[in-house]
Parts: structure tokens; sequence; C-alpha cells
């Protein structure tokens, strides 16, 4: 996919690793649970009555990817080669608010294929020529739900405490044509995996003055992964019922020993529209 591929050792004392790694998963476990409390008891005091809020936005997230295997390969792909082999996508923000509450859910799907042909010499007597053409193709899902709380909001600045989950779904399909040699040869792989993680986190927005602002997101999280994390900041300009965004996002993932890969980020710039109703 245009990506280049280069190999890299890296080595991790397995001890420390594992108890930074289980005390992270006691941390994150005792304060979702803390949140869940204090949601459940503090509901009933909002007397009250809130209208009800909508929004929904659309996004391009121009973005690069990276990925270290367990045997230590590093697999860089930046965001032109993405853009370039990407067959379909989408990439939306849903949300609902009463009151002090409010529930997002952030979904990313890509479709993402490309071809590929390479031409060598294997060295056996004077030389075989040999030709390889490569077809890959990768689906995936990222689906982010967060149900939130304000706990701060005055005229310059926003606060929301939020706890939820991130799940990640990746299909990848690799078919290798050799010819050339005195029997070509046709091999094919495919594997699918997905990744649950609950999340807790911070959002919201500091106003700049009129109808600019800067919406700031930072979430931490573990569960099927060691850990997983994800931070958003930039500045947006609203009218009456909508919203221009432009802000750099990273997000990242640890997994487990075993996993065919060891961590992989996503990061780049993104711009956006969101409409409130």
């Amino acid at each position: 996919m245009g990506g280049h591929l280069k190999m890299v050792h890296i080595s991790k004392p397995e001890n420390y690793v594992s108890g930074v790694t289980t005390m992270l998963k006691k941390i994150v476990l005792l304060l979702v649970s803390f949140f869940v409390l204090f949601a459940s008891t503090s509901g009933t005091l909002e007397a009250q009555e809130e209208n009800w809020k909508f929004e929904a936005g659309l996004y391009f997230w121009y973005a690069s990817m990276g990925v270290d295997s367990a045997s230590g390969g590093d697999i860089d792909i930046d965001a032109n080669d993405l853009v370039d082999a990407l067959d379909f996508g989408f990439m939306t923000v849903l949300g609902v608010q009463k009151g002090k509450w409010s529930f997002m859910t952030d979904v990313i799907y890509l479709d993402i294929s490309d071809d590929s042909d390479t031409q060598g010499t294997l060295p056996i007597g004077p030389g075989i020529p040999v030709g390889v053409h490569s077809n890959v193709k990768l689906k995936g899902w990222i689906v982010t739900p967060s149900l939130g709380y304000n706990v701060v909001q005055t005229d310059k600045f926003k606060l929301d405490i939020l706890a939820g989950a991130r799940y990640l779904w990746l299909e990848a399909d690799l078919e290798l044509n050799i010819s050339g040699l005195p029997k070509p040869r046709q091999d094919k792989i495919s594997d699918s995996s997905d990744v649950w993680d609950g999340i807790i986190g911070v959002r919201g927005e500091v106003s700049l003055g009129k109808n600019w602002y800067i919406p700031y997101y930072l979430d931490v999280g573990t569960g099927n992964s060691d850990l997983t994390w994800q931070a958003m900041a930039g500045i947006a300009y609203k009218f009456s019922k909508v919203e221009l965004v432009v802000a750099y996002r990273y997000l990242y993932w640890d997994f487990d020993d075993g996993a065919l890969f060891d961590n992989m980020n996503i990061n780049g710039p993104l711009a956006g529209v969101k409409f409130v109703f």
C-alpha cells in the first residue's frame, strides 16, 4: 500500500510491563465504577426541565497509520497512500444531550485495497526472472460510544467527564500471484480480529470570543488491549446551527502479548461540519 517497511527490535522488561498494565487496568475499572455510581445517584439532583439537543457531524480524517508487529517489523503508511487506496469510507459523530447529561458515538468505517507488481530475479544459475502481483484488502470499524456528565459550564469554559467503550474490528485479505517459476504459485491469506476496551476521559471547549472556540478531547482505557488512548484538539467556528471544525487527532492501541501487532496508531489532521438542532 505504499508503506515503508523496516525491521526494528524492541526489548521490554516483561515483569515491569505486566505490573504497570495490571495497575492501569485496576485504576481504569475503579474510575469507571465510580463514574457509574456517580451517574446513578446524581440524576435525582436535576430538578429543572431541560430541552433535548441533538447533533450530527461528518468529518474527513487525513490520517497516517503506524503498526509495530510482534516480530519487530515497523510498517508506516502515510496519509496520501491511504487516500489513494480508499475504496469507501465514512466518519461521523452522533450525539444527544439533556441537561448535564450527554451521549456521543464516534463511528469510522474504512474499506481499503491496493494492487502492486514487483519484478525480481532468483539467484539460481544465470538467474530466473519472476514477477509478484499482490492484492491487499483491508476493512475496519472503529466505534467509540460514551456517556458524559457536565461538571463545569461557564461563558469561557466547558468540561464534561465521560465513560464508555472503544471497539476495533479489522479484516485483512492478502493475495499473492508469483509468475516465472516452473510452476506458478498463488497464495491467499485472510484474517480478522476485534478488540473491546473500556475508556474514561474528558471533553469540552474553550471560548475564544464571539463564535470561535477550541474543542478538546482526551480518553484512556484498557480491556482486550493493554492500553488505548486518544487525544484531539483544534479550532472551530459556530454559525446558528452549524459548526465548522479543524483539529488534530491521535489514536493509539497497545495490544496484549500474543497478538499479531504490538501496537498501532492513527494520527493526522481532520476537518468536519456539525449540525446542532
